[in-house]
Order: structure tokens, then sequence, then C-alpha cells
């Protein structure tokens, strides 16, 4: 078995995780971009110090010979500098005005540039220039490297004319080296070699690296920290709530989880409480259903029961051989009659039996509905004792989609309880309509009403308002339960209203069209 992994601790990984990809992402850039930045720092101070160039050997200048070579001629279009005798210099000239002999700036040689380079003979670091073969030009007793530290990038910026940056370790030193073509345009006869330390630089690297380092285990600690804290506070509403819902039971679906805040987890709660509110709804309806279930079967037994003994009694006295013909006739008729009820009430029984299955409604065809209302009062029995029964349909055309023998049905059970609690001087009317798309029927009686406390429970199974509607009356109670089953299958509505005393007036909806239900 897979051992669960809390959420907590799922949380708290993946956030320092994805925080160390993040942190180790920024300081490898920051670490590169450092380093480059460095690099590129040294690289242009190695290009500002070989602007001028070393320039010739001593003794030998650009434009002319000088210590007693010949006069100095400057290049064309170049000014000689302010020492020089051609400007009126000499040793002997001193300012006049403020008492202070002037010193004339140091001899440095001209190089190719426009910026002469610093010369330091005392400088190690100072540039120097090699010929074409790679051999310095520089005098044997002045400091520096006088060899080539590279000689691979050395052939590359003569043969290629650029100036070529390199990295080399010379005793146990890293040095960055730039070596430049002189003069600046071809035909090259040199090139300046100048090299700069790295020690300060790697030293500064190193501790960028050490920094990073320390710093990003630093990092994660506090963001395991602060993600297990701020993980406890987003969980501890989690918990209400699965402690809420652990105390909602079949006993209690009344209670809701509690809606704090307007983030995901209210939006949750407010979703589970609905869930909740339907799932006690469906509940109240199972309990009902069963309630039902429980009165239905019984009633049932109840009802058939009294037959049952009915026809076990006559036919135990009707075997005891003490009854004459006239006995014996009369317990088969109480026989007959209990059967038929028998009958009739299995009848009706696999009739709800359908009606619960989806089954009724099936079969539908264009009916005339004056024909469906009068072959269901044909069904009626009536002798000189019922009340007086009306029809009356105004538009012969009315024509309605259904079963027959379900509707006539349903006006034939409809017809019989009216009939039933009317008295003989009374009337009943049956009135039918179109309204809209579709059919009305009302079946309205003069008999003796119903009471407002019982009509919302007319439809129900085996309900009987008192015993005056009880057997031999009352039927079994089914009739009315039937009648809904059937208007329910076909798509329609039926509704009750009476005032005791006054009579009951059923009103049936049903569709002219072909339903989808």
């Amino acid at each position: 078995m897979i051992p669960r992994r809390s959420l907590r601790t799922q949380l708290i990984f993946w956030n320092v995780f994805a925080l160390a990809i993040l942190l180790v992402g920024l300081g490898l850039i920051i670490r590169y971009t450092v380093i480059a930045t460095m690099i590129s720092s040294v690289d242009r101070e190695l290009d500002t110090r070989t602007r001028g160039g070393p320039g010739p050997p001593p003794g030998e200048r650009r434009g002319g010979p000088r210590n007693g070579d010949g006069p100095f001629h400057p290049p064309p279009g170049e000014r000689p500098p302010d020492n020089h005798p051609q400007n009126g210099y000499s040793p002997d000239n001193q300012p006049q005005g403020d008492g202070f002999p002037y010193h004339p700036p140091p001899q440095r040689p001209f190089g190719f540039g426009r910026r002469p380079f610093a010369q330091n003979a005392n400088d190690p670091y100072r540039p120097q220039h090699f010929n074409s073969q790679g051999q310095t030009t520089e005098p044997s007793g002045t400091q520096g490297q006088h060899k080539l530290l590279d000689p691979k990038a050395f052939q590359l910026a003569l043969r290629q004319g650029e100036p070529v940056f390199a990295t080399v370790t010379e005793e146990g030193e890293a040095l960055r080296l730039l070596y430049k073509p002189t003069p600046p345009r071809p035909p090259f006869d040199g090139v300046i070699q100048a090299l700069y330390p790295m020690t300060e630089i790697n030293r500064a690297i190193f501790g960028l690296n050490r920094a990073l380092l320390i710093l990003v285990p630093v990092a994660l600690l506090c963001a395991g920290a602060g993600g297990a804290a701020l993980t406890d506070q987003v969980l501890r509403r989690v918990r209400q709530l699965a402690q809420s819902a652990a105390n909602i039971g079949a006993s209690n679906f009344s209670e809701r989880l509690p809606v704090l805040g307007r983030d995901e987890f209210s939006s949750l709660a407010e979703t589970f409480n609905g869930m909740l509110g339907r799932l006690e709804t469906a509940f109240q309806q199972q309990k009902r259903l069963v309630e039902q279930q429980r009165r239905f079967t019984a009633d049932a037994s109840h009802e058939l029961k009294t037959p049952l003994t009915i026809i076990k009694g006559n036919a135990s006295l009707s075997l005891a051989g003490d009854t004459d013909e006239a006995g014996y006739r009369q317990s088969l008729q109480e026989i007959d009659i209990a059967a038929n009820t028998m009958s009739q009430l299995v009848q009706d029984l696999l009739l709800l039996a359908r009606s619960d299955g989806g089954q009724l409604g099936g079969g539908r065809i264009d009916l005339p509905m004056r024909e469906v209302l009068e072959l269901a009062l044909a069904r009626v029995a009536r002798d000189t004792t019922t009340p007086k029964v009306r029809l009356v349909i105004p538009e012969e055309g009315l024509r309605v989609i259904g079963n027959e023998t379900e509707l006539v049905r349903l006006f034939r059970n409809l017809i019989d309880n009216a009939i039933r609690h009317t008295p003989p001087n009374g009337t009943i009317t049956i009135d039918a309509r179109h309204s809209g798309n579709d059919a009305v029927v009302t079946v309205t009686d003069t008999g003796v009403g119903i009471a407002p406390e019982h009509l919302p429970h007319l439809g129900e199974r085996f309900y009987r308002i008192d015993d005056a509607r009880s057997r031999p009356t009352g039927g079994t109670g089914l009739g009315l339960s039937i009648c809904r089953g059937i208007v329910e299958a076909h798509g329609g509505t039926i509704t009750f209203q009476s005032k005791v005393g006054e009579g009951t007036t059923v009103r049936v909806t049903l569709p002219t069209g072909l339903s989808d239900s």
C-alpha cells in the first residue's frame, strides 16, 4: 500500500523546490553577468591603455631622426610638441609673472594614435611591442614581459588585423591579454601585447561564489519556514471544513459548512452547501417514498385481507354442511363480490406499478375528446338513484393525443368518484374546451365537498378522507392515485377545488399535441 503524503508536505516541498530552481537560475545569471561585466571592464581598460601604443623603439621617430640624426619632422597634419624648438621652446626660457620656474612635460614617445600611451619603465604590466617575428622591440633593461605569452593569439591578431583577447596563466598568476596589431592600418609591422593581472578579479569572483553558496541555502530555509507557516494558515480553513463535514450525518442534513471570506475555499463551501441542500431534498423525498411504500404495503394488505376473510368465512360456512340452497347461494354471492373487489384491487395495483415504472402514456393516437368522454360515461354504473350527468363540449373538433384506454380509465374514475359522493338530486357537469394549446376538462359535482386540509393529500394511495368514504361507498382509495399517474404520464396536470357542502371541481389539462414526457 502506497503511503499517503499530506497536502501540507507536498505544498512545502514543491514551493521550496520551485524556489530553489528560481534561486539557482538567478544566481547563475547574476554570476555570469557580474563576471562578464568585470571581464568587459578589464578588456576596456586594456584597450584604453593601448590606444597610443608604445611606438617604435627609443631613438626612432616616425617622421624623422632625433638626437643628432637631424631635425624632427612630424607627420603631415600633426603639430610638433610644445617643447619642440620649432614652437620656440628653450630650457632657458622662464615664465614671467608668477615667480615659479617652468617645468616642461616629460619626454614621451609619439605613438601612432591621437592619445599617447603613458610609458612607465617600472610598470611590469605595461604594454610591450613585438615585431611581426614575435621579437620584442623594448630595451632589455626595461621591466615587464619580454616574451609572447600567447603565440596563437599573437598570430591571430597579426593575421586578422583585429584586437584579440585571451586569458593565460603565467607562473601561477592568471593574466588577461590583449594583442593589438600596429599600426592601426595595414600593412602591420608588429603587435602590442598588453596584460592585466586577474588576481583581484578572481578574488572578487570567489567572494561572489561564496556569497551565492551561502545565501541560496539560507533563502531556501527561510522559504521552507515561511511556506510551512503560510500552508498551515491556508490549510486551517480546510481542516475547519473537514471537521464541519464530518459532523454532518443522516440525522442532521440541515447543517451547513461555514462560509468565511470570499476566496476559493468559501466558493468550495458554498458548493458543498448546495450539494448538501440537494442531498437533503433527495433524502426527504426518499424518506417520504419509503413511508408511502410502507403505508402502501400495510393498506394493500388490509384491503386484500378483508375480501379474503369474506371468501374464507363463506367457504368454511358452506363446507360445514348445515346450509340450505338459499344459504349456499348467499355465500357464493358474497364470495363473488369479494373476488371482484380483490380483482379490481389487483388491477389497480398493477396499474400503479406500471405508473411507477414509467410504462403509462405509451401508444398515443389522435383522439376526439367527445368520444373519450362518452366511452368513460358509458362504463360508469348508473341507475335511477344516480345524479344527473351533463356533458358540455362547445367545440366539436376538440382532440387530444393520448392512450385511449388510459384516458377512458382516467375520466371513468373521476365521474364514478363524483357520482359516488353526489346526492341523487344533485348534478354532475363535464365540460371540455380549448385553452391555448391544451384541452381542459372539468368534472364538477354538487356533492358534500371536501375540507381544505384534505385537498393536498388527494391522489395519495389508499388515502381516505373519512369513514363516510370508505368501503362500500369509498372504494379502495387508489382511484385518484391512478388518475394522477395517467395525467402525469400524458404530460398534463390535475387540480382539485372544493368547498364543504357545495361540491368539488376536478380540473384536468392535457396537451393537444405530442408530448415529450
